[in-house]
């Protein structure tokens, strides 16, 4: 008994332990485009297709949009740079990162959110205060 608890509390420090994966953007234009090929869309809501790869990729995406929303003064640039209007929706964001990915093919090997950072800043770019 005492050894059985003892290799189900080394299994479950070995998963703990495990290093967390960054999502290359390589990788999140897969799964938009695993998205993509499901996604139906009826005003307001938006069903996504089973499966993990448009699962993975609609929660990421809802984390990027928090963090659009996320300023560290009242009207100023979120703190990932760009000023994207809060009436913006997941699936522009999405689109605005899929454009972006599909004309930069060749830098796609880094982190997603490198690509996410360049794509938002070109598409809402922060104007300057007057």
């Amino acid at each position: 008994m005492r050894l059985g608890l003892y290799a189900l509390g080394a299994a479950i420090l070995a998963l703990l332990g495990t290093p967390a994966h960054a999502v290359t953007a390589k990788e999140l234009l897969r799964q938009y485009e695993a998205l993509a090929k499901g996604a139906v869309v009826k005003g307001q809501v938006v069903t996504i297709p089973a499966g993990r790869d448009p699962a993975e990729c609609w929660a990421y995406m809802a984390a990027v949009q928090d963090f659009t929303a996320t300023a560290e003064q009242e009207g100023g640039p979120s703190i990932l740079g760009s000023c994207v209007p809060a009436e913006t929706t997941r699936l522009a964001i999405i689109r605005v990162f899929t454009k972006y990915a599909r004309a930069h093919r060749a830098e796609l090997d880094v982190r997603a959110t490198a690509i996410l950072i360049e794509a938002l800043a070109e598409a809402y770019a922060c104007r300057p205060a007057r």
